[in-house]
């Protein structure tokens, strides 16, 4: 069988391509190294939020993502998705200067002895459970992809074939070759507990702890910026990376303490923990589209390191190769409405919005390497 579409990396991004194409009527085959929401995804809080502040063409993404996003995981998997609002409490990175002509609605609320700023639109979903529903419909091969053959117009990767590739595979080096994007891993813990305490909607500050969830459970997740890999090709998961360090009760006593400064949890039961590293580029903003082929677009117009703007349909470009990266810590914020994007591009020739487009980096790159 030759498949329309391959995806390589069956983390958010991956699985909500393959869900998006797969409804559009393409066969979709998914493949990943390790699993299902093995990677990052499996392990993030996914806590759907909001992003307030002054408006800017970064949070205008994430909020109109938030919007799409809540409504299509509550048509998705509803027992899955349990929407009770956030409550953010001011800390050194969100104060009332960075409410000052905010476009989102809130609302001052006092829970217990804290106090913040409510956010009725948000939300918490299990990413395990949605990942694997995204592709219950699709083919999914645990392999792991070391070789890209491309012969008459179709893609090889052992036994499978495929018209298209579209490469989501976080971290992890990709097996094409597009310098321009620079990922750098942001690593994350967080812990499923159980506690006989009842919170009413999620509570963030330095860290997340979410509401009761329809599972019993109660999710506690934080995101640190400096991951101990950082500058080493990720070539497994962090629970399995021989460079980790195995620091799993300091991990946890730092989340229950930060977690207990908001809330008292009473009976406490950790569950389970997590640990997983999610890309993301230096601008915060997500890549979508056609991989541009860097060496041999600057071959073929060397001008373009010294500032010429060559239209877009005029550079070289892998054949029928995409990718959807760099997601980030809102990788279950901006996964159905990145993937939607992308298969827009793909199939109707849809324009991809320039702050998230492959070209701005490339030409960045380039200009920066004058002869």
């Amino acid at each position: 069988m030759i498949y329309d579409f391959l995806i390589i990396g069956a983390g958010v991004a991956g699985c909500n391509c393959a869900y998006a194409l797969n409804k559009a009527g393409k066969s979709v085959a998914i493949i990943d190294k390790e699993g299902v929401a093995k990677g990052g995804s499996g392990a993030a809080g996914a806590f759907l939020s909001p992003l307030a502040g002054k408006k800017n063409s970064y949070n205008s993404l994430v909020n109109n993502a938030l919007k799409y996003s809540i409504d299509f995981y509550e048509k998705l998997l509803p027992n899955y998705v349990t929407k009770k609002g956030v409550l953010r409490i001011q800390n050194d990175n969100f104060d009332e200067t960075k409410l000052k002509d905010n476009e989102i609605k809130f609302e001052y609320k006092k829970f217990n002895d804290i106090e913040g700023y409510f956010y009725k639109d948000a939300a918490i979903i299990n990413p395990s459970e949605i990942c694997n529903k995204l592709i219950e419909d699709c083919d999914f091969y645990l392999l792991d992809a070391q070789e890209l053959i491309f012969i008459n117009n179709i893609y090889h990767i052992k036994d499978l074939r495929a018209k298209n590739i579209i490469l989501t595979q976080g971290v992890s080096t990709p097996i094409i070759s597009y310098p321009y994007v620079k990922i750098s891993p942001i690593f994350g813990v967080k812990i499923d507990v159980k506690t006989s305490s009842i919170i009413p909607f999620n509570i963030h500050k330095s860290i997340s702890v979410s509401t009761n969830k329809k599972d019993g459970t109660v999710a506690i997740g934080a995101t640190s910026i400096n991951h101990v890999l950082e500058g080493i090709e990720c070539t497994t998961t962090c629970d399995k990376c021989m460079f980790l360090v195995n620091n799993d009760q300091e991990d946890v006593k730092s989340l229950l303490n930060q977690a207990n400064q908001l809330i008292d949890l009473k009976d406490l039961e950790v569950v389970k923990i997590y640990k997983g590293a999610r890309a993301t580029i230096k601008s915060y903003f997500p890549v979508v589209g056609k991989i541009i082929n860097y060496e041999n677009s600057i071959k073929k117009y060397p001008s373009i390191k010294n500032g010429a703007k060559i239209s877009s349909d005029l550079l070289e470009y892998y054949p029928n190769v995409y990718t959807l990266n760099a997601l980030g810590s809102r990788g279950f914020v901006f996964g159905p409405y990145l993937a939607k994007i992308l298969k827009d591009n793909i199939l109707n020739d849809a324009k991809i919005p320039k702050e998230i487009s492959l070209e701005k980096l490339f030409y960045k790159m380039a200009r920066s390497r004058k002869i």
